[in-house]
Parts: C-alpha cells; structure tokens; sequence
C-alpha cells in the first residue's frame, strides 16, 4: 500500500470523483482509404478539429478513438491528400469512415500506386532507411566521443487532469475554489489539467568513454508540493524511476518500470513496420518523415515518427512518438515523448531538448494525474578530459554538490528555460491549499487510509490495520502504536507500540528511538544514524515479512499447523551509514532472550530450560550501484534497476556478554540482480549462502529458513513451507522469477483486453546440519521440536534441498497477483501443503 503513496493526489481526487465524467465518452472507430484505389492508408492523422485529440491509422488503414472531451467534428489528414472532416453523430459508440482524395500535384518522394502490396522488409524502402539509420547509430550518438559535458536543465511536473464542470461544483471544494483558476489544457489530449507538484533541477554532466563513466553534479533542486503529506525525496526518487532518460539510440529504453524495443534497435525491423511519409525542412535541415507503429500493437514498443537527415549520415534529428491502446501499460492513457537533436560546433548530434508526457488515470474515467518531464540542454564540450576525481567512482552516479537551499538569483541565471507562467503559479497555488483547513481535514483522512496513521500534529496513532489480529497462541490481539512526526521533529523519532493477547494473557510492547547523525531528516538521503530498541515482543521462527508489518489483520489467517511461537525480550543498538557510490554499512549489538511458547519447548535428553539468552555484534556491508529509495511513511523501498545488489554480513555471538549462553559466528552473503530480456520481460534472480561457525549452537540461533503459512505470495519466503520445518547451519538458495508482462496473453483475443501478465517462479534450497550442530547425530544438544505424539516437525536438507515453483497471474483487475504453488520435494512430512493458491496485492504499472 505504501508505493501509492507517490501518487496521493491521485487517490484524494478519486475517493471524490469516480463519477466526476462531466461529459459522456464518445468511442468512435473507422478506416481511411484511398478515395481513388479503395485502397486502405496508413499513418493518416485523425484528429477532433479545434482540439489535440487524435490518433493515426494503423497499416490497415484502421482507427479507433475513446474521449470524454471530443468536439463536433472529426478530420482525417495526410500528405499529399485533401483534408475531410466529418461530423460526430450523437451515441456514444460511432463509426466514422473516411475516403480521401489525392491532391493535384506530384510529390517527388511519394508515389502512388493503385496497386496495394503486402507489407514485408525485403525491397522495402523505408526499411532499408532504417537499416541505414542502424547502421551509423554509433557514428551519430553521443558514444562517439571520447569525452563531453553540458549542462542540464530538467523539470518535472505532476498536475490533476480531466478537470470537469461537474469535478469542481463538487460540495468538498466549496471552501478552495480559486484553485480552479489555474486550469490549464494539456497538449497530448486536450484535457483540462491543474499543476500541483512542480520539480526543477540543474545540472552538469560529465562523460568519459574508457573507462566508461557517467557523472551528473546537481547543483539545485527545487521543489514545490505538499511536503507535509508526501515525501518529496521520495516522489522524486520515484520519478526518476518512472521517468528515467530516454535514449533513442540505445536498443532497449526503460520506461515506467518497463522495456521497449527502440524504433532504431537492431531489432526494429522485426518489431516495427515502417513508412516514408515525406521530406521536410527541420531547423534548416533537410530531412525525411519516415513513420512507424508495431507489428503486434500489444507489444512493448512505440508508434510515431523519426525524421532523419537527408544525407549520407542518416541522423536522427527529432523523435515524437507514444504508445498504443492496446499495450499492457497500467494507469496510462496516454503517454508522448518528443525529442529534437541539433548539430553541435559541426562535430555531433546531441540533445537540445527532451519531453516525455503521461497522462496517468487509475479509472478511466475519474480525475488523474498528468505527468510531464521537459529537459533542457546547452553548453557542450568535445574531448576535453578532465581530472580522474570528476569521472571516479561507479559507471554512472548522480552526486549532489553541497548545498542547502538555492536563492533566487541562482535559478533565474541558471535556466536554460524560463519558467512558463503556469509553471510559477504552481508555488502560489500549493502555498494556498495548504491553509485551507478543509484541506487539511481531507489529507488526513487520506493519510490514514494510505499509510494506516492517523495525525495528531506531533504524533501519529497507528497503523490501523495492527490493531486486531489473532493467531493460535495469543489468541486476539489488540495493537495500539504510535509514533512522532515530523512536527516533533525530522531527525529524531520515538515509535512504540503496546500490544495484549487474550489466549496468553500476556502483555508484549516496543520501544525505539532513532537519531540522524548527519544534521539531515532521519528519511532523507543519505542516511547516518543511530537507533535503540528495546522489545518484548512475538514471532513464528522463520515468519520473515517483506514492507508488511507482522501484526497485520490479513496476515493472521493461516493454514496448518501454526502453534509454536516464541517469545522475545530484545535490545538493539545500531548504526546505519550511506557512504556513497552505493555503499551503505549496519554495526549493531543486539542482546537477545528467547521464550518458547505454545507447542515449542526448549528440551535436552535429561531436562528441559525457560530460555536462551544470545548477545551479538554483526555487520553488513552493502553495494548497491545507482541504488534509489522510495521513502514510503512506513518503510523505505529501493528501486529495483538494472544494477546487482552485493550484501555481505557477519554475526558474532559473545558467550557470558550480558549472560549469553553461546559462541558461535555466522557469514552471509547476498547478491540479487534483474535481467531485461526485452520484448519477453525481466527475471529476477537471487543467490544466498551462509555458514555457522561453532559448535554446540541451539537450534533456535541456527538458519530457520523462510516460511510463510500466510496465503499471502512472499516473494522472499518459501510459501509452502511450515514455520520452523527447517533448519541449517551451512545453506545455498536460489530464487527466480520470470514476469513475461503479458507477451503471451496478448496475443490470445479473448484474454488481452483483461491486461493479465504471466509469472513464473522456482525456489529452492539446499543446506545441512553439521554433526557439532545436529542433535540426531551429537548427544547432550538442545532437541529439535516436536508434535504432541513426539513426530520430529523440524528437519535438516541433507539429501535433498526443498523446492517450490509457481505459476502466477498478475494485474488482475491491476492490483492482484495470484499464484499457483506445487511443492516440489519433502512431501513425505506431516500437515504440509503439497500446493495451494496464494494472492498477492501489487501495485504497478
């Protein structure tokens, strides 16, 4: 729930506006044909007159249109023919077809025919251009040089769009109507919008091909939005993420957490169909119009237009280009991308400007966001070197040069591009909401459905889904926690939580307190901290929950046998570091006493003991390149990228330190990395091994591997694993998971307009006991559990390793992931689930 977060304006708006339509839908569809040859056209433009409302016809010659803001008339254009325009009828479904005359004149680089052929790549002009454009791809990129710089400026803007009559009569904003006063039209869609969140930076940016490295030192940033409700470093890592540079040249570009295919990828030719349109005159520059739109219109891939140099370059000077209705994207109705190029001191083709519009929508027909980036370019320098500490570091960082705040002066010197009128009237706008108390009454509200919190000024009461749960050893629970806020203040927080069970009639609490080292907000990044914990506190042996909090009320329906638990009265001391370039650091001290309680005892051959006291000092080391965060009110999320993630830890446990009762050491090592295989998806891959060192350790300090008898999918467990049926002392485990984002549903007519995505996964584990850990094998060690008839319910992996796969589901109805998991191995055990449906919620687009 918490990645909503970055899209809160979003949710406020739809709790109020599901039905906030003003005008009907209009759906029209048709076909345009050569008025002379019955002959079907492609890339013809098809727009509402007066309105920038259109789309092009596909290689067939068909369209389709579905607007709520359609005007009276539609017309249909194309080079070298008559324009038509037609009226619109009065339902809501039509079918308009059009039938276009060729104007009288002879257009050197258009010939037509009466004779239509099937479309192929072999002799295909327009094919063999592109061919051409591939070809000299490394010639004409930026990678040709072996060095240069420039300065960047970027802005990011979010604003709330299908902005109706009716939307702003509403009752809720009879109190904050001038807002209204800055509506604005969009460009893609014609949409009515209202800007509320505007982002600016500046920037100089430095590469150097080998070793290959890619600086960018911001300089500034500056943003305005409601910074007491959402994070704003966070909503800005996550619109990096969303909105991350578009490379025309590159074969891949990734785009709202997702690959398309480039229309000058190696591949194009495969994925695309082409079409010369004309020549035109682009800045001076002779070029040609050549159009293109996916062979399969479900495909991760782009329709629009390159214009290419009339020449023996064959450069790509400007690229306008947006996405087909019927590509698996969640939330997007609309999205453009408008690059131009320009010829640099004659020595390359670089940047002069670069625009990507999304209009997000979570109904169709509700009120949602409209999202523009625009950056700005000038200032280049060719192969000029600079000194090794400019270029150090990993293959691309962005670095913040040390600053505060940025006055006036700085930024009107500094822009490449003048803020537009409507762009400074975002600063006045916000800074009088955020007055309005019926504002204020509606963000907290939303607050509290969002992040589960609700505000008391210094103090936050929540998370209001932890409030009730049960399970089969507490019996009811009943959670009260709380928290300070940012009010209090933003580098130091108190969190704690008191918590009841009626089964057990036992108390548990916990009580933290976390301090910013680094003079920055405890969220912001880079960290440096230090927090102290002390917990009385629950946890099924190897419950392991990935950004959900354990006390959830879902979370408390289980299958099988979930009746041993134990109890823990913990302190915790740690500090956490970023270092920069992707290395962050854990030293912590953690003094451990274990309880066992329901069916779980603490039993040797001859007695039996209350508890186990462990006291530990660990360390993890931690590279994560290019790793961002999305700071959600609750837990801070990375940005899964391209990059691997290295994490290496190790554990020391001291015995006699605070009357520990045990010495042992423990390594772990992690590496996780995402793998695009565009057009078929992405896999994520996860390896793990670890090794106890000593003798004579309990099982309750040994590896308990992950379980999860929830019916929630844990990415990050074994779902069909019983809580504490395994333990290891030396262990190697591989995830894996592969999202086909829809390749083969869509293209099953009966299943693509659902918007399903297949997923499939393996997991599995193989690990052992060592005899001076194992006490079927070591006499006068502490038992492995059991059930009430004495059967052994906790096993070692000697033999055989466990493993499960999965074939999911996922965007069902958007939000819903659903998987079906077949265990694979150690089914001989008892009350095990040898498969079974689990359900995920996930948010994405």
């Amino acid at each position: 729930m918490n990645r909503l977060l970055y899209i809160l304006a979003l949710i406020i708006i739809n709790l109020y506006a599901t039905n906030a339509i003003g005008q009907d839908f209009v759906n029209i569809k048709g076909r345009v044909i050569d008025a002379k040859t019955r002959e079907p056209l492609p890339f013809v433009n098809i727009v509402f007159v007066d309105k920038n409302i259109g789309t092009v016809t596909d290689y067939d010659g068909n369209y389709s249109l579905s607007t709520q803001w359609a005007s009276s008339h539609l017309q249909a254009s194309f080079v070298g023919y008559k324009k038509q325009v037609k009226p619109l009828g009065k339902t809501k479904h039509q079918t308009i077809n059009f039938e276009i005359e060729p104007e009288d004149m002879t257009l050197n680089e258009v010939v037509i025919t009466g004779e239509r052929k099937r479309y192929r790549n072999r002799d295909n002009p327009a094919v063999e251009l592109i061919r051409k454009v591939i070809q000299n791809k490394d010639s004409n990129s930026k990678a040709m040089f072996d060095y240069y710089e420039f300065d960047k400026h970027e802005k990011v803007e979010f604003s709330l769009n299908n902005i109706t009559e009716e939307f702003r009569n509403k009752k809720i904003f009879n109190q904050f109507q001038f807002v209204f006063s800055f509506v604005d039209t969009a460009k893609i869609n014609g949409k009515p919008y209202l800007p509320v969140f505007l982002k600016e930076t500046l920037s100089k940016v430095y590469y150097r091909k080998e070793p290959q490295s890619r600086k960018e030192y911001i300089l500034g940033t500056n943003m305005v939005g409601f910074h007491e409700y959402i994070d704003n470093e966070g909503v800005a890592f996550m619109i990096d993420n969303l909105y991350q540079d578009i490379d025309i040249y590159s074969n891949n570009i990734t785009l709202l957490t997702n690959q398309f295919i480039s229309p000058i990828s190696t591949l194009a030719p495969l994925i695309y169909k082409f079409h010369i349109i004309d020549t035109v005159q682009l800045n001076g520059v002779q070029c040609i119009n050549l159009a293109f739109l996916p062979r399969n219109k479900a495909d991760f891939a782009f329709l629009g237009n390159l214009y290419i140099t009339d020449d023996d370059k064959y450069a790509v000077i400007k690229v306008d280009m947006r996405i087909t209705n019927d590509i698996n994207l969640n939330f997007v109705n609309d999205l453009q991308i408008i690059q131009e190029f320009e010829k640099v001191n004659g020595e390359g083709w670089m940047f002069s400007k670069d625009e990507l519009i999304v209009d997000f929508n979570l109904t169709k027909k509700g009120t949602g966001l409209y999202g523009k980036k625009s950056v700005f370019y000038d200032n280049y320098t060719f192969n000029t070197p600079r000194p090794d500490s400019v270029y150090s570091g990993i293959e691309h960082t962005i670095k913040t040069i040390g600053y505060t705040e940025r006055d006036s002066s700085f930024w009107e010197s500094g822009r490449i591009e003048k803020l537009t009128a409507q762009e400074q009237n975002i600063f006045v706008m916000v800074d009088s909401v955020q007055h309005v108390p019926a504002f204020k009454r509606a963000m907290d509200v939303v607050m509290l459905l969002v992040a589960g919190y609700w505000n008391f000024d210094k103090i936050e009461v929540g998370p209001v889904n932890t409030f009730y749960s049960f399970n089969d050893v507490e019996g009811f629970r009943l959670r009260m926690g709380a928290r300070t806020s940012d009010n209090f203040s933003e580098r130091f927080r108190l969190d704690g939580y008191l918590t009841y069970g009626f089964k057990d009639e036992r108390f548990k609490y916990s009580a933290s307190a976390t301090w910013s080292l680094n003079g920055r907000p405890i969220k912001e990044n880079p960290r440096h901290s230090i927090m102290a914990m002390y917990q009385v506190v629950t946890n099924f042996p190897g419950m392991e929950m990935q950004f959900i909090n354990e006390d959830n009320f879902l979370l408390s329906f289980k299958r099988g046998v979930a009746d041993k638990i134990l109890y823990y009265e913990m302190f915790k001391l740690e500090h956490y570091r970023d270092w920069g370039n992707g290395f962050s650091s854990i030293l912590n001290f953690k003094n451990l006493i274990q309880e066992p309680g329901g069916t779980l005892y603490f039993k040797y051959s001859d007695h039996e003991i209350s508890n186990i006291i462990s006291s530990e000092f660990s360390t993890t080391l931690r590279f994560a390149p290019n790793e961002k965060f999305y700071q959600g009110q609750n837990y801070r999320i990375p940005i899964i990228t391209k990059y691997p993630i290295f994490q290496l830890s190790y554990t020391q446990g001291i015995k006699g330190l605070f009357g520990a009762d045990y010495s042992y050491g423990k390594a772990k090592f992690n590496v996780f990395k995402r793998i695009y295989l565009s057009p078929i998806g992405f896999m994520d891959l996860e390896l793990e091994g670890s090794k106890i060192l000593g003798g004579g350790v309990p099982f309750p300090l040994l590896s308990v591997h992950r379980a999860n008898q929830t019916y929630s999918y844990q990415l990050l467990s074994y779902n069909l694993m019983n809580f504490l049926e395994f333990v290891s002392d030396q262990y190697v485990s591989l995830f894996a998971e592969h999202h086909f984002n829809g390749f083969f549903f869509n293209k099953i007519p009966l299943i693509k307009h659902l918007g399903w995505r297949e997923i499939i996964s393996f997991k599995g584990v193989y690990g052992s006991v060592t005899d001076k850990n194992n006490p079927n094998i070591t006499p006068g060690l502490m038992q492995f559990p059991t059930d009430a008839s004495g059967n052994s319910t906790t096993f070692t992996l000697e033999g055989t390793p466990y493993m499960e796969m999965s074939v999911g589901i996922g965007n069902i109805l958007k939000f819903f992931r659903v998987d079906y998991v077949q265990r694979l191995s150690h089914l001989e055990h008892s009350n095990v689930a040898k498969n079974g449906i689990r359900v995920r919620f996930k948010f994405d687009f």
